[in-house]
């Protein structure tokens, strides 16, 4: 599992479409398609965006160890 692929469960696991997904992160549904497709890499400002918006580990979305979240997903 790669990077793009762990940003695709994460949008799963809060049961948000990409649309919704892309909206809270001030993106098109075109950017969560391409990255959860592996068209493109994830840029450090969309990667800080997301484990922010969504308090995501950085180091669990970067190699997939440790917690997937820094705050319970319920309290997001």
């Amino acid at each position: 599992m790669n990077i793009n692929d762990r940003i695709k469960e994460i949008r799963k696991i809060l049961k948000l479409s990409q649309t919704a997904f892309g909206e809270r992160l001030g993106v098109g549904r075109g950017v969560i398609t391409n990255l959860e497709m592996n068209l493109t890499e994830p840029k450090d400002l969309f990667i800080d965006l997301l484990c922010s918006t969504f308090k995501v580990s950085r180091k669990w979305l970067e190699t997939g160890t440790g917690d997937m979240f820094t705050a319970a997903p319920e309290n997001i």
